[in-house]
C-alpha cells in the first residue's frame, strides 16, 4: 500500500514537504477569495487534505502549485457560494474586511504601501464576488485568463469581462476614497 502512495507523488516529494512549499501561497488565496485570516486557514488545512486524498489524480505533466491552487480556489469559491446561500436564506451581516500585512522593505514604503494596500484591499473586499474572485485569481495568484475560465466554469471571454468590470469597479472605489481623503 505504502508504494502504491509514494508512486503517486511528484517528483519523490513527501506531502509534508509539499505542504510546506505550497502552504503560504494557498493561504494567502483564501484569505483573498474568503476576506478572513481565520476562515482562511480553515480552508487551506481543507485544500491539503483534498490534495492529499486526491494526490492520485495529480498529472505529473502539470506544475503541482497549479494543481494545488486550483483545488483551494475550487474550494474557497465553493463556500463562497454556500455563505451567498445561507446569507439569502439568514440575511447574514456583511462579510469581514482583511488586514493583510505588507512585506516592504524600508519604513517609509513600508508605511505607504501599507496604506495604499489597506485601501486596495478594502476596495477588493467591497467589490461583488463576481469580480472579486477573478481580480484576485489573476493578480494574487498569477493565474491565466484560461486556468481561471476552467475553476469559474465560464468561457474565457467571460473571465475578461469580469475582470475589465472588476477592475473598473476597483478604480471607481479607490478614486472614491482617496477624493474623500482629500476633502479631510
Amino acid at each position: 500500500m505504502l508504494a502504491t502512495v509514494d508512486a503517486q507523488k511528484p517528483a519523490g516529494q513527501d506531502f509534508e514537504e509539499i505542504y510546506r512549499t505550497h502552504y503560504r501561497r494557498v493561504l494567502n488565496l483564501c484569505r483573498y477569495l474568503l476576506n478572513s485570516l481565520d476562515r482562511a486557514e480553515d480552508a487551506a488545512h481543507e485544500v491539503f487534505l483534498r490534495a492529499h486524498s486526491r494526490m492520485d489524480t495529480y498529472n505529473p505533466a502539470l506544475p503541482l502549485s497549479s494543481w494545488i491552487l486550483r483545488i483551494a480556489s475550487n474550494y474557497c469559491i465553493d463556500i463562497l457560494r454556500r455563505r451567498t446561500r445561507e446569507r439569502r436564506i439568514v440575511d447574514e451581516a456583511p462579510v469581514e474586511t482583511m488586514d493583510v500585512p505588507s512585506n516592504a522593505s524600508g519604513p517609509l514604503t513600508e508605511v505607504l504601501l501599507e496604506e495604499r494596500g489597506h485601501d486596495v484591499r478594502k476596495a477588493m473586499a467591497g467589490l461583488p464576488e463576481k469580480y472579486r474572485v477573478p481580480l484576485v485569481l489573476a493578480y494574487y495568484n498569477e493565474l491565466d485568463y484560461e486556468e481561471i475560465s476552467g475553476i469559474l466554469g465560464v468561457e474565457r471571454t467571460q473571465v475578461t469581462l469580469l475582470i475589465f468590470r472588476g477592475k473598473q469597479q476597483l478604480r471607481q472605489r479607490l478614486a472614491k476614497d482617496h477624493g474623500k481623503e482629500r476633502k479631510r
